[in-house]
């Protein structure tokens, strides 16, 4: 990264309610993904992410509209230790959901405060382009799944409370972290015993 591009004031979230959140984005031209604007771009998303917190961010919530995201990649070296490494996902696609479906607690930068219940396919298959513009191709499973999935959901102008299968299922995060007082059946059976981060298969 420049040091232009450090120094760069960055770009207020765009948060739900703000119309232009509800959009579909557009694709990016392969042609223009090396050149500097573009790379610059790039690196001022992966500053936002760092620096406002996120583990995933697509380009709208920055006020950027078009198909691009970031988010973590996990890797596990020898001794198990996890390392995470920030991967760019350019005009994405979802191949393949799994039948099987999980549940997971989910937050989101643009949705400051509140946090959901969610149901999602377990696994994905997916293809797009990284941040060179070469072609890439996986299956996804578990949890990574799941914030690729939010993430792509930004590019169609979707949101996760939008997700929610029953308004009572979206939480404010205060409430949240007295989940520990909750019924265990509040506010779905799970719920409320669930860990952050890890998904609850149906």
């Amino acid at each position: 990264m420049t040091e232009e591009n450090r120094k760069a004031p960055l770009p207020p979230l765009v948060t739900m309610g703000d119309p232009r959140l509800s959009r579909p984005s557009e694709p990016v031209d392969p042609a223009n993904i090396n050149t500097p604007v573009f790379q610059a771009r790039l690196q001022l998303l992966a500053r936002c992410m760092t620096e406002y917190i996120g583990i995933g961010i697509a380009a709208p919530q920055i006020g950027w509209f078009r198909r691009v995201f970031l988010i973590l990649d996990e890797d596990e070296d020898e001794s198990e230790q996890k390392d995470y490494q920030m991967e760019a996902w350019i005009n994405p696609e979802i191949v393949e959901f799994s039948a099987e479906q999980g549940w997971a607690w989910e937050g989101c930068l643009s949705v400051p405060g509140l946090r959901g219940w969610i149901r999602r396919p377990l696994s994905i298959r997916v293809r797009g382009l990284d941040a060179g513009g070469d072609e890439v191709s996986r299956e996804i499973k578990g949890w990574p799944a799941r914030v690729f999935q939010h993430e792509f959901d930004h590019l169609d102008g979707m949101l996760f409370p939008y997700r929610a299968v029953d308004t009572r299922h979206l939480v404010m995060l205060e409430e949240l972290e007295k989940r520990q007082d909750w019924p265990d059946d509040w506010p779905a059976p799970g719920a409320a015993r669930a860990p952050m981060g890890v998904v609850i298969p149906d």
